[in-house]
């Protein structure tokens, strides 16, 4: 009888496995891991409509600014600069790791510092600029980001079909992620484009009588090629997890056409910092575990270690960007309120009227951009040396 039992279990716990999509490794890290990092975007949606007092949400959204805004923008230097498996990389590649960052850099105060005799422009014009050019790359860096996160879960469970996706993955990223977003806003009259003017014909789009119908429309869009993705991830045996991040894509899209402009913008941010936060943290504390597991032959110190590891650097990234989120706060003067101003009043009014509110402007901007830019110096899977070093800290 307990033979026949334990082959029942057997028989059920693989056919779940392979109804499902299920395996052992699947995972970038853990189910509960995952799920609360990379798959946010379902359940911060879920609170989001559960939290209905907008005083609720702000305060929900004040944390995450603190704990989550700069830690993930210096999430990938971490990677880069702060772990062994990168560092051939950065030996070999100084082009794309030390030179061009240090060209982003002397770019943007290049632009904001030019005297206007040389360059004749304002330096609030020139502000203006760089802030649309970091909302054009800042649409492109968060499908980016979606991309990526499908590729690995793809790669992971079925990694001999993973190439027949890649274009159907960009389209949906780029497409759904990226284009339908910026209508979305539009269609809010909320858009970065709109506010500034920068096209004429955007201001007129509120005036259209048939906005409802056009958001309607956009979420049964959404939906539609949403289902579409499902279907075919299912029929490509993708995996369940890479399943549940095609619908937390979905969903947050379907979001930007449901909710009011500022609650998708909360969805929209969180769910951007905290797969880039917790993607990067995982991989740096497998980096100490693969350092311990070339000297110990006991596996459960090393889980130990890898672990530690883990939370130690995602407190020490938490702690650095509540201390940092006023500084680089500044930088979102033009989009409206600063949380820091709550907390800090006196030191923000200070800084704002200081002679170094360009400066600190700049090393917003330029914060901005070189995150962008080593996120794809960091997760260029393309390239055959940053691919063998990622592997090292994926898995």
């Amino acid at each position: 009888m307990s033979m026949e039992l334990t082959l029942y279990r057997k028989l059920s716990s693989n056919l779940l496995n392979e109804v499902v999509g299920i395996k052992e490794n699947c995972w970038i890290r853990s189910p509960l891991w995952d799920g609360f990092w990379l798959h946010s975007g379902l359940w911060l949606t879920l609170l989001m409509i559960l939290l209905d007092s907008l005083i609720l949400q702000e305060m929900f959204y004040a944390v995450g600014v603190f704990l989550f805004w700069i830690s993930h923008r210096f999430s990938s230097f971490y990677i880069a600069w702060g772990t062994r498996a990168y560092k051939s990389l950065r030996k070999n590649q100084q082009k794309r790791f030390v030179i061009l960052p240090i060209f982003i850099v002397l770019f943007v105060f290049g632009v904001l510092f030019t005297p206007e005799t040389v360059f004749p422009v304002t330096v609030f014009e020139r502000i203006l600029g760089l802030l649309l050019l970091d909302f054009a790359w800042g649409v492109h860096h968060f499908a980016a980001q979606h991309y990526g996160i499908l590729r690995l879960y793809h790669q992971r469970f079925n990694p001999e079909s993973a190439a027949s996706a890649k274009k159907q993955d960009r389209i949906f990223c780029w497409g759904v992620g990226g284009v339908m977003v910026v209508i979305a806003e539009l269609l809010h009259g909320t858009s970065f484009l709109q506010e500034k003017h920068f096209i004429q014909f955007l201001p007129k789009i509120g005036e259209i009588d048939g906005i409802p119908l056009l958001m309607r429309f956009g979420t049964l869009l959404v939906i539609g090629v949403t289902f579409f993705m499902i279907r075919k991830a299912w029929s490509q045996d993708s995996g369940l997890p890479r399943l549940i991040y095609l619908s937390g894509v979905g969903i947050l899209v379907m979001s930007a056409f449901q909710l009011e402009p500022f609650q998708f913008l909360m969805l929209w941010t969180l769910q951007h910092w905290m797969v880039a936060l917790g993607l990067a943290t995982h991989m740096v504390g497998n980096d100490t575990h693969q350092n311990f597991e070339k000297t110990s032959t006991k596996s459960e110190p090393n889980s130990s270690k890898h672990y530690n590891k883990t939370y130690l650097v995602l407190f020490f990234l938490c702690v650095f960007s509540a201390i940092m989120t006023p500084l680089f706060e500044i930088e979102a003067i033009s989009f409206g309120s600063r949380y820091s101003e709550y907390l800090f009043p006196t030191l923000i009014e200070w800084l704002q009227n200081s002679e170094w509110y360009i400066f600190l402007v700049g090393i917003g901007l330029a914060g901005g951009f070189l995150h962008y830019w080593m996120d794809r110096s960091v997760y260029r899977f393309s390239d055959k040396q940053t691919h063998k070093s990622a592997q090292q800290l994926l898995i």
